[in-house]
């Protein structure tokens, strides 16, 4: 019962991001992030601002509903393809430590995760986490 809580745990928000994704705040505030990152800068050459931002709208709205779907039926279609998507998401996003500008700072000799960007993003190693230990569950012969 606890693993059905974890798939509504990173159902709602990817649901939430994902529809402000639609508004021109999110687009605006994500965009210097997003397209320092390697996985997602030609999206911006393409598409622009805008254009991008409802892109990655378009993938994390239904992986939100396919995460949802899991909480009844993790064996369910939609939930077996949301929760490798979630994982390709969480890593993308983690990724964004790497690259981001204003991530990293060197305070007395040691690197750190900013508290404005680097912080942000570090979480996301926790969504990996659970997006993995959803995939596998969705996957699994023994729950068919």
């Amino acid at each position: 019962m606890a693993v059905r809580g974890v798939w509504l745990a990173l159902a709602l928000p990817f649901l939430a991001i994902g529809l402000q994704k639609l508004t021109a705040y999110e687009a605006h505030a994500v965009a210097p992030l997003a397209a320092s990152s390697p996985f997602l800068a030609w999206v911006y050459d393409l598409l622009g601002v805008r254009g991008a931002s409802f892109a990655f709208a378009a993938v994390e709205i239904p992986t939100g509903l396919g995460l949802a779907a899991g909480v009844v039926r993790p064996t369910s279609w939609p939930a077996r393809l949301a929760a490798p998507l979630a994982a390709a998401t969480a890593f993308v996003t983690l990724s964004f430590v790497a690259t981001a500008p204003g991530a990293w700072i060197v305070r007395d000799g040691l690197p750190l995760l900013t508290v404005e960007v680097g912080q942000l993003f570090a979480k996301d190693l926790v969504l990996l986490a659970a997006a993995l230990l959803l995939t596998a569950q969705a996957w699994s012969p023994r729950r068919r």
